[in-house]
């Protein structure tokens, strides 16, 4: 396109923080074996969502082994290492952010992850002084993704309609949320995983993708 978006939100994990790759693995190797050591949890059905709310999702068709209060101090535990020791930032992040935001186009960050989560990136890499907004799922009142709170919290913050805003999702929840949000959607692969991103507009898998996308370079 030629012309910069009106506003952009972006998703943290899997898009601007590569962490994913970790995260497959602890979910698959400890977490999920832990939670339900009878049963296979297919990862779909927890990427993407804010991991305080899937307990009672999975309780409920699953045989479960451990307390809703162990449940998420497993995830607790496990983002603390990923994203102190392990999560690095997307190549080329601060530039194509910098940029963005030179052109005079909003930014917000718009992730299910913890404050606590969200800090410790920061503390690393500086990546919200990109950004106009960010939003955590712990500041909407009500339900995460794959339901569009967020992404309706995420343009009010900018001060635009969400119909005029764009987002880029990595997981199929946050894509779903932000297509229920009217948002223009570019599905993430960075990673080159097969998530279903069919839902959205667009797709990208590095920086460069989006840098062509909106800036037309």
């Amino acid at each position: 396109m030629s012309d910069a978006p009106t506003a952009i939100c972006f998703d943290m994990d899997g898009v601007l923080v590569q962490s994913e790759d970790h995260w497959v693995s602890v979910q698959r190797d400890h977490i999920l074996p832990t939670v339900a050591p009878d049963d296979d949890i297919p990862l779909s059905a927890i990427t993407g969502r804010d991991y305080t709310e899937v307990y009672p999702d999975i309780a409920a068709e699953y045989d479960v082994d451990v307390s809703r209060e162990e449940y998420e101090r497993l995830f607790e535990e496990a983002g603390e290492r990923i994203y102190r020791d392990h999560a690095t930032l997307l190549s080329g992040a601060h530039d194509l952010l910098a940029d963005l935001s030179a052109a005079g186009v909003p930014l917000a960050l718009t992730t299910s992850a913890p404050w606590d989560w969200i800090d410790v990136i920061d503390e690393r890499f500086d990546l919200l002084a990109h950004f106009d907004a960010a939003v955590s799922a712990q500041d909407v009142d009500g339900p995460g993704k794959p339901e569009p709170g967020i992404y309706e919290r995420g343009a009010s913050e900018l001060g635009v309609d969400p119909a005029a805003c764009w987002a880029v999702e990595d997981s199929t929840a946050g894509a779903r949320a932000a297509v229920r949000a009217g948002m223009t959607t570019v599905g993430f692969r960075g990673d080159g995983d097969e998530t279903d991103l069919s839902m959205v507009h667009h797709l990208a898998d590095d920086a460069d993708d989006l840098r062509a996308l909106w800036l037309g370079e």
